[in-house]
């Protein structure tokens, strides 16, 4: 007890005795006393009550910063936070989970999240203490979203008399699901793909050990039969890797200055032997010089696909034409050209440029071949996709020509367009950001030696 609490009753008592007796007329010592120790005991009373609601609000202040801090720190993070008690009502929900869940309010049960069975059970586990089992769960509004959940309990100070705490953190693991899809799709279509020219060779080699083995003529054909097949799974096992590299490096434009015209004459230079056996020749109209910024080899790649594609499915002694210019302001309004290509037509902008302030090269490859329906434009991009009736089948694509198509023009942070009408032709059109005004002084980019070919697009041979 501190001396202020001893010496204030006393001196209390004491004047209150005083004041009692010599102002109020009438009263003697006894009263005087009598009513000076009922002060004093007012007196404890009141200090008593007032000690009382000291504590509490100290009390209050304690756990006040403790809670503002769990908040302080949810409202930082990028992850949807909700904090609940151990009722399961939520007492805080931060701006992340608002806007993953936009629906929920503080105080309701975290139940109004997710009726999925195991989420009350996971907070049950983190107030118990112990480690719940994250999992994932799916929400349909307002888009289809996969959300993992875990959580952990949140223990107040131990001198506070509070009760625990449980944080249950939300990730939104769309993209990760989906790119797990992607690539469980691949590796089920890659091995798909291989499968059938292993089990071919695997089948002749059989037939050349047994019925064959003793007739030239037989194993003769059946050799070219396998060295088709063998060259077949080369291409795809090279677009396979070819596809993968481009992938990991989409997130970095290219910095350095390419010539997207001579990435054509690379490209038709390496289709020139198949085109002079079919009796197809390539024109070109536009400048002899569009230079832009990007990675040459790819842009070698990136058209030799079109072309290679393109005199694959051109009639014999039909033409290919390709239109190179300069588009200083692309408009999506005027993608294509106003007059279409032929009377049933279908358009897709597969890629759709961004904005630039120094425009785009843009070349259009437009072949002489079957065209096809519009049914097929939603799924062009998509690997090992191919069109179904297609003019030849002496060589088989391998469907991922038109997917490393696009993953080029994403690196590129060009767009790629289509137009199609049956029995007129295709036309693809190609654009790149242009490199800006060249510097005349600089040494103009080599003309690269072709690369081998990546057969394959939207339709296959």
């Amino acid at each position: 007890m501190t001396p202020v609490r001893v010496i204030a009753p006393i001196l209390t008592f004491l004047i209150g005795m005083c004041l009692i007796r010599f102002v109020v007329p009438g009263n003697n010592w006894s009263n005087a006393l009598l009513i000076s120790s009922v002060m004093v005991m007012i007196y404890y009373a009141l200090s008593y009550i007032f000690e009382r609601s000291s504590q509490k609000s100290h009390s209050a202040d304690q756990r006040l910063p403790f809670f503002k801090g769990e908040t302080r720190l949810a409202a930082s993070l990028r992850e949807a936070i909700i904090i609940v008690d151990d009722r399961l009502r939520m007492v805080h929900i931060n701006p992340a989970a608002h806007a993953l869940f936009p629906d929920i309010r503080v105080g309701e049960s975290l139940s109004s999240v997710s009726r999925h069975d195991n989420l009350e059970g996971l907070a049950g586990q983190a107030l118990s203490g112990d480690t719940p089992e994250p999992f994932v769960f799916q929400v349909y509004d307002p888009i289809e979203r996969h959300i993992r959940v875990t959580g952990s309990i949140l223990r107040p100070e131990p001198v506070l008399d509070e009760k625990s705490r449980a944080v249950i953190i939300f990730y939104d693991v769309t993209d990760l699901e989906r790119a797990n899809a992607l690539r469980a799709d691949f590796l089920a279509n890659a091995s798909h793909e291989l499968k059938t020219p292993v089990a071919s060779l695997l089948g002749y080699i059989e037939t050349l050990r047994g019925h064959a083995k003793d007739d030239p003529e037989a194993q003769s054909m059946f050799l070219g039969i396998m060295q088709q097949q063998a060259e077949r799974m080369q291409r795809l096992i090279s677009d396979i890797l070819s596809l993968r590299r481009i992938e990991l490096s989409e997130h970095k434009t290219p910095t350095e200055t390419a010539d997207l015209y001579l990435a054509f004459l690379a490209a038709k230079e390496s289709v020139a032997p198949m085109a002079k056996q079919s009796g197809i020749k390539i024109k070109y109209e536009g400048p002899k010089e569009l230079l832009v910024l990007g990675q040459q080899d790819e842009l070698v790649q990136l058209v030799l696909n079109i072309i290679d594609n393109g005199v694959k499915m051109t009639e014999d002694d039909q033409n290919i034409i390709v239109t190179g210019e300069r588009v200083q302001q692309w408009e999506p309004t005027h993608a294509f050209p106003e007059q279409p290509i032929g009377a049933d037509f279908s358009r897709r902008r597969i890629v759709t440029p961004p904005e630039t302030n120094e425009g785009f090269a843009q070349i259009r490859i437009r072949d002489g071949g079957p065209g096809f329906k519009k049914e097929h434009l939603p799924r062009l991009s998509e690997r090992f996709y191919r069109v179904a009736g297609d003019r030849s089948s002496k060589e088989k694509g391998t469907g991922l020509g038109l997917a490393i198509v696009k993953h080029i023009i994403k690196r590129h942070r060009g767009g790629l367009l289509i137009e199609t009408a049956e029995g007129i032709g295709t036309e693809f059109s190609i654009l790149i950001p242009l490199a800006g005004t060249p510097d005349n002084d600089a040494e103009p980019p080599l003309n690269p030696a072709p690369i081998s070919l990546a057969r394959g697009t939207y339709l296959p041979n």
